[in-house]
Formats: C-alpha cells, structure tokens, sequence
C-alpha cells in the first residue's frame, strides 16, 4: 500500500527524472505520469550539460548508459573556447580550465536513455492534456485533476512538470491570484497573474543540426568537433559542440535585443526559415563560421522565453519543477539541469520516512525554500552570460557591429576582462552539487515534521 501518490503532469526530461528519483527513493509512493502527446518523441537538438547536472544523473545510475552517447566519439566530455568571430581573421581569446567537464548530447537520445531507465512504464500515460485542478475544500483530501478528454484523477500530490507553457502553473496562479482578489488584495493578484505568461528573453536563436563524417585515421577533427565553441560577435554570437558521438554538429545562433528583454514576443515561438534568413547576420564572420552556417540543409528560428521569477513554486500539495518553475535562458548550459537538481530534491524529500499524506505540504514547503532562491539565481546569470556572448556588456556601449567587424573597438584587455567575467559567472556550479542543499532539506523535513523546529506554515 503506497503512502501517498504523486501525479506527474509533463513527460518530458523533468518528468521522466522526478520518475526515476521517485523509483530510487520513495519507492513506496505511487506516481503516473500525464503526458498530451501522443508519443514520448525523441527527437530534438542539442544540449550541453556540466558537471552539477551530471552529479543529479550519476545519483539516479544513469552515468554509465550517458557517456555511451556523449561528447564527440574521442571525448566524452569537452573544453569551452571563446572565440572573437565577426571578423575574417578570428582568433581564440580565452579557453575554459580543462578540469571543469562539459558533456554535450542529442536530446531526443538523452530521453531515450530516461524512458530506458524507468522501471514503471505503465504508469506513463499519453494522449493526457491538463486542463485544471481542483483541491479539496480544506485542503486535506484528494486533488482532482481533469483532462482535455474529459476523464479525471484524484491524487495526494500534483507536480507540474510541464514544460515553459505549462497549464498547471496556469491554474496555480489563477488560483493564488483569485484568492488575493477575494481578500482586496488586488495589486498582489495583478502581481500573480502577470506571472503565468512567459515573457521574451531578449535572444532569438537560428538552431540546426549539421551531419559531420567521422575523421579518418590521422586526420585532424575540425576546432568545432572537438571543443563548445562560443562564436563571439556584437549583438550576435554562434555556439556550436558536437552531438551523438561526433556524427552531428548542433548549431545555435543567437541574436541579441536587450531592449526586448521582459516583453511578450508575438507571434509563434518556434518556426522554420529560410537559410538566406539565418546565415544573413552572419556574413563576414571567419570562414570557420560562414562555412558551416552555408552547409546547413535546414533551420529553425526559436524565440527564447523565459517564465518571471515566481514568489512561489508551491501551493499547498501541488508543486512546480523545471521550465513549469523557472525555464531560463540557455547560456550557462544550466536550464535542463536545474530541473533535474529540482526533482533529485523533490524525489528524496518525498521519500522521507516521516512524510505522509498528511503533512506531505511541509516536505513542498521546504522543497520551495530551497530550490527556488537557487534556480532563480542561475536563471539571472544565464541571462547575463547571454549577453555577454553577444559582446553586450558594461564598457562596450561604444562598439558597433561596424567597429567589431573591423577589428577595432575593443582591446585585447577588454577581451580578458569578458573571459574573467564568463569565468565569474560560472562560479556557482565550481566544486558544489545540490547534494548539500538536499541534505539540509531532508533534515529541515525531519525537524518540522518531529516538532523540534517550528513548523512551515504552508499555503493550503
């Protein structure tokens, strides 16, 4: 008889690992998970992650099954290059400490390996599109959730895991803000309503995948199959790093508005294009670049939004993880990983052997108190560093795209001071794992629940 059960609503990467940690450590709390597609689909683009990320995935076994499918073929794990492309004669101008690692992978065959891993998969269930929740009256008995096929479920616990979009931070902040309204606190109602729409990063990325031959014996791997390579411009940058054991090179090229930064984006958020429309910005940069933005067969073009800091990511038993909570930008190679640092929190927090049905909101409470400053934090610097990659940064206000094209402009020290500044930005990754603030977070569970601390008051 399980203790309590746990819908899960979203099947992607979040999903699948709050599963998986579930599995690990509460393996006597039930879960389902609720994906809208008809299909867990595999297919996608790149993605980078660093060793914070990896730490959650090693935790979970996973380790093994990953750098099987990481890195470039050679390497399981690669070196970042920074280099000033706008120009003909581009040159490297900083490179990362080759003792920090970086894994790079193809989504659709990082999920592959997730759903591989799950012991219980009858308990995915597709064609599941959320449409509410309804808490009990007093809070303490089931939730009930409804679908767009009509059918309903009654759970104790309810994550949305359901990606930037998500209908159950939707419902959640409707819900919060219809409460403010009702109490004559209309202002912190406005305040939670503008929280459900994502707002414009900013940043628009050009994103394709570009077949590469392996090399042959004793041939040199091109600079961009064997590092991440942060293509550097003004108001523009390219990243590129290898996929799928070096089969594929994953393309991301950024154009940069800081004036947008905070408003919504009209119109569709994800559309393909032209290659005239994607290489165009790119013209003149070092041949490295414009040879392989010509090469690409095909192109999407990806407005990058990103959900508002919330005040919460909890509301009595119903609880946020990942791009639900706090979908960043991508520039720290972190936004994928903070999910996964949310859900290992999640899962151990809820495997705790005094959380119960009863009390399990004082386990969410904490979850929120010690996540959300944390994700909230790399959410901020991922912004920044996006920024900086596109040369956008106090001190450059006179440098045009014109100037950087030519060489000039900017000065060698003033190159340095944006590596030691990149460098800086990293420094909440070097040497931690969530691991501490998950033991801090089991213990903080274990005195509330005991009484030997005060209690969280936590919202019903």
């Amino acid at each position: 008889m399980p203790r309590f059960n746990v819908a899960i609503v979203g099947g992607g990467l979040c999903g699948l690992v709050l599963a998986l940690a579930l599995e690990k450590y509460a393996p006597d709390v039930d879960y389902q998970i609720y994906e809208a597609a008809a299909e867990l689909t595999t297919a996608g683009a790149g993605i980078g992650i660093q060793h914070r990320t990896m730490f959650v995935l090693r935790e979970l076994g996973l380790e093994p099954a990953l750098l099987k499918i990481s890195g470039n073929g050679q390497n399981e794990r690669l070196s970042i290059l920074y280099r000033k492309s706008d120009q003909k004669d581009g040159f490297t101008f900083h490179e990362t400490d080759a003792s920090e690692p970086n894994w790079t992978f193809h989504r659709g065959e990082l999920q592959r390996v997730f759903i591989d891993h799950i012991r219980h998969k009858e308990r995915i269930h597709l064609r599941k599109r959320f449409v509410s929740f309804t808490p009990s009256q007093d809070g303490t008995g089931p939730i009930e959730l409804a679908f767009e096929d009509g059918s309903k479920v009654l759970c104790d616990v309810l994550v949305g895991a359901d990606g930037i979009k998500s209908g159950v931070r939707a419902a959640m902040y409707a819900r919060l803000a219809d409460v403010a309204q009702a109490a004559g606190r209309h202002e912190e109602a406005r305040s939670l309503r503008s929280r459900i729409p994502a707002v414009f990063s900013g940043n628009v990325a050009y994103r394709g995948l570009l077949a590469r031959p392996p090399a042959g014996e004793g041939e040199r791997r091109p600079l961009n199959m064997s590092h991440v390579i942060i293509h550097m411009g003004k108001n523009k940058h390219v990243v590129t790093y290898p996929i799928s054991q070096g089969r594929i090179l994953n393309v991301a090229a950024i154009v940069s508005q800081p004036e947008l930064a905070g408003t919504v984006h009209e119109g569709p958020w994800t559309v393909d294009v032209a290659q005239d429309e994607a290489v165009a910005p790119y013209v003149g940069w070092e041949p490295d670049v414009e040879e392989f933005m010509q090469s690409m067969g095909s192109w999407s073009k990806w407005a990058i939004n990103v959900v508002k800091d919330l005040p919460t990511f909890v509301d009595g038993r119903t609880a946020l993880v990942g791009d639900a909570a706090h979908s960043m930008a991508p520039f720290q190679g972190a936004g994928a990983g903070q999910g996964f640092e949310d859900v290992l929190m999640l899962g151990m927090l809820l495997g705790h052997p005094s959380v119960r049905q009863d009390n399990v909101q004082i386990a969410l409470a904490i979850y929120d108190q010690t996540r959300r400053p944390v994700a909230q934090k790399v959410a901020a610097v991922s912004l920044e560093t996006g920024f900086i990659h596109s040369m956008i940064a106090p001190g450059l206000e006179g440098l045009t795209p014109e100037l950087s094209a030519a060489g000039k402009g900017i000065t060698e020290e003033q190159l340095k001071e944006l590596g030691d500044k990149l460098e800086r930005l990293k420094d909440w990754r070097r040497g931690t794992t969530t691991m501490a603030d998950c033991q801090t977070a089991l213990r903080m569970v274990g005195e509330a629940i005991s009484g030997s601390k005060p209690r969280f008051e936590a919202r019903l």
